[in-house]
């Protein structure tokens, strides 16, 4: 059984990811957020298990992988799960990349990661995090089992301090939603050291769709037009308008390069948009690990 496995993004065509393999330490994800698009394949999402025989299969792929691999951690379950404070089982697959030509992009919504400072100095390795607003309280709302932005950022600055290179998903937009204060959040972030932002759009799924519904009705009947009369279907997400989707990544874009941050926008088409080596942040991943006379 192969479990680090050829990032595959569905052929879609919008997609700009460079060629990659993807690890998941976890199936499901216990953050709840309401626009995951993961729960719409990954049967019981929200239920978080650890893969069985986990470290066994890491040690078998790692020993198969090429040389200077890229490895993205994780694309669908995030690595850093509430119950990975116990388990450790992501600690200890970084354990097993320790000393091997890899590259490793860790992406999370916790600020559990700080934990892992000792490994992932000692990798070649970059963290993107996930932040999309400085509103601790509708975050609770948009991600109930996710820590707060403010801790998120907290854990932004920690790592950067400390020689890691970091960017920011500020991912995904919605309107009427978390599309106000966007330059305030630009500005926390390359306060906080980060140096690069990747970005999207909500591209609902009809599980994700129904679960903002749930929770902002009102901001869902807004939606609905832009969704499902205006906008597209593109594989098997909706799209709003692409002069919306310009507007908002413009935005975004041009915030970006006032602060001095590198850009990258997601399955959106506007490549021209971009100013980033990578649109996954992969380009922030040092040529050698970061070593402790670094600091000297």
């Amino acid at each position: 059984m192969i479990i680090i496995r050829p990032f595959d993004p569905w052929r879609g065509r919008l997609c700009t990811c460079p060629s990659k393999f993807s690890f998941d330490p976890y199936t499901g994800c216990e953050h709840g957020c309401l626009y995951c698009y993961a729960s719409s394949y990954v049967r019981r999402f929200h239920e978080c298990r650890p893969k069985r025989d986990l470290l066994r299969l890491v040690r078998g792929d790692v020993a198969r992988l090429p040389d200077n691999a890229l490895i993205s951690m994780s694309n669908s379950s995030d690595p850093y799960p509430p119950m990975e404070q116990d388990m450790r089982l992501t600690r200890r697959c970084l354990e097993e990349f320790q000393g091997r030509n890899l590259r490793i992009l860790v992406i999370t919504k916790s600020d559990l990661v700080l934990r892992d400072l000792d490994l992932l100095r000692g990798l070649r390795c970059a963290v993107t995090l996930t932040i999309t607003t400085l509103d601790d309280d509708l975050a609770r709302k948009l991600e109930p089992g996710a820590p707060p932005p403010s801790r998120r950022l907290d854990a932004v600055e920690k790592l950067s301090s400390e020689g890691i290179m970091v960017g920011v998903r500020v991912d995904p937009i919605i309107p009427y939603l978390n599309d106000e204060g966007l330059m305030d959040l630009l500005k926390e972030i390359r306060d906080a050291g980060a140096i690069h932002v990747t970005s999207s759009t909500f591209k609902p799924r009809p599980d994700s769709w129904a679960r903002i519904g749930m929770v902002f009705p009102d901001v869902a009947e807004r939606l609905r037009p832009l969704y499902f009369q205006d906008g597209e279907r593109i594989g098997r997400s909706r799209y709003l308008p692409r002069p919306m989707r310009f507007r908002l990544m413009k935005m975004i874009a041009d915030g970006c390069r006032e602060l001095g941050l590198t850009f990258a926008c997601c399955r959106e088409g506007f490549v021209e948009l971009n100013t980033g080596a990578s649109c996954d942040g992969s380009h922030l991943i040092p040529a050698r690990p970061y070593l402790s006379e670094d600091r000297e």
